[in-house]
Parts: C-alpha cells; structure tokens; sequence
C-alpha cells in the first residue's frame, strides 16, 4: 500500500525515536491492500504543537486519499485513555495490525463497568441527537434517511460492546450483531436488521417505511437506554 508506506516515512522522518507504535484498527485492518479508509493510531513518547505541525502536511494528503483523519496521542493520553474511551479501545482490541513499533495493544485493560457507562453515554447522546434532528428535520425525507444511517452505525457500535460485556462472540457481519444481541436486550430486530441491510447490503427502504422506522427508532433507542442503564457488572 504505497500511500500508507509513504504516511509512515514521513512519520519516522520526522518524529525518529519519539515515535512508538503505528496501529492499524477498524474493518480495513487487516486487508493488507487495502487502498483506503484505514483508521490510523499514532502514539508518541510527547506531543507538542510543533510536532503536530510538522506532519500535518503529511496527514492532509493521507486524508485527501480518502482515510479518517489518524489518532494522534502520546503515551501517557494512550493508557490513561481505557476508562473513557472502553469502546473505541474494545473494538481496536478485537481488530487491528501494528503496522509499526511496539504493539500497545496487548497492554489493554477493559473495565466492563466503564464500557457499560460508555454504553449508556452513548445512547443518551444518540436519542438526544435523535430528538433534534427530528424536531428539525422531519419533513425532510434527505435529512432524516441520512441521520438514520448514522444511528445504525451507532447502535451497532454499542452493540458489539454488549455483546463483549456478555462475554459473548462479537460476528463481523451486521445482521448476525443484531441477532446475537438479542440475546441480551430487547428491539425491534426487524427494523435494526433492516436498516443494516440498507447500510451494508445495499437494501432500499420505501417512504412508507420510512414513516414507520422514524417512530420505532425513537421507541427503541429509549429502550435499549433503559435496558443498558440496568445492567451491573
């Protein structure tokens, strides 16, 4: 992957001995030829403006490219960061590919009780988000199928994390998340799957239907709030 060949020059380039660990985490981890959309986690021993500044170049032309802008932390942000970032970590965890360095990976420690609060952050964040994107845009049927993809990703997200903290296998495919999860939490499977096969799998959903999931989503992300707020681990 010469784009990603190139990122890494540079970062050795200009960072030499400050730089620990490059890793690859995500769907795209471990597709060796994978030629974009790899999500990028940069640690370095420090991290000042100055050395921000002198690879910001460097990352404008790997974004350009059609990749997530990289995580950029030192050491110090990367193991103070496993309470408050459970998730993200989790799923790096369950995924990823040191491209280059030390493999920092192996030193995560996942709280259940912090990924369970993560959990519930997150869902109050979507169904307040969700509230006012459908206050704002709810006559507008471009608005609201686009907000709808971005909730189905979400809750996918945080499904995976129940299904971790049920100590349960995490499939890759989004339609088997759904079922596996409910297992552990109460929804409408119909409509989650659905939307999953919009999102993945190139499905269509109709006007009508569109009525119908704008309402459920509503019903269903307070629910599984609820239902995330009462587990104890």
């Amino acid at each position: 992957m010469k784009n990603l060949d190139r990122f890494i020059e540079s970062l050795k380039k200009n960072y030499g001995d400050n730089l620990i660990s490059v890793i690859a985490f995500g769907s795209q981890a471990n597709v060796e030829d994978a030629k974009n959309n790899l999500n990028l986690m940069v640690v370095t021993n420090e991290l000042s403006a100055e050395d921000l500044y002198c690879i910001s170049k460097s990352v404008q032309k790997w974004v350009k490219e059609k990749n997530p802008v990289p995580v950029i932390m030192d050491i110090n942000e990367w193991y103070s960061s496993f309470d408050v970032y459970a998730i993200e970590y989790s799923d790096i965890r369950s995924n990823y590919r040191i491209i280059y360095g030390k493999d920092l990976v192996k030193d995560i420690v996942i709280n259940k009780s912090e990924l369970r609060l993560q959990c519930e952050s997150e869902l109050k964040d979507l169904l307040l988000k969700y509230k006012v994107n459908f206050l704002m845009n709810i006559d507008s049927e471009r608005e609201m199928r686009k907000f709808i993809d971005v909730v189905i990703k979400t809750i996918l997200v945080i499904f995976r994390s129940i299904l971790r903290l049920h100590d349960s296998e995490v499939p890759y495919k989004a339609t088997d998340i759904i079922e596996f999860v409910s297992k552990y939490v109460d929804f409408n499977k119909v409509v989650m799957t659905k939307l999953a096969k919009v999102k993945y799998e190139n499905d269509t959903i109709s006007k009508k239907e569109l009525s119908y999931i704008e309402a459920e989503l509503l019903i269903n992300i307070r629910s599984l709030l609820n239902q995330v707020d009462k587990m104890h681990f």
